[in-house]
């Protein structure tokens, strides 16, 4: 589970948690390459601190939500989720 914000015009609409395999990446996501180095020192830190900052998300089909802010952080979630 991870607890996302979702917001609309900079108003907070609502904090809830939302199971990992319920969210997806953003076709509107510009980041379209990842940093490995980065993208590790990322996923060591969330291990050992836990997540930090909220995804932002939007409502998506199916049931899904789509990551607008955050992207980086739910794919190091899924790695760690991965070795599990």
């Amino acid at each position: 589970m991870v607890d996302a914000l979702g917001s609309q015009s900079g108003v907070c609409l609502m904090i809830k948690s939302i199971p990992l395999n319920k969210l997806v990446q953003s076709p509107r996501n510009v980041r379209r390459h990842g940093d490995p180095a980065a993208d590790a020192e990322l996923k060591a830190s969330i291990a050992a601190h836990g997540l930090l900052q909220n995804l932002i998300v939007w409502p998506a089909a199916k049931g899904q939500f789509e990551v607008e802010a955050g992207e980086r952080r739910r794919r190091a979630m899924l790695a760690l989720a991965d070795e599990k």
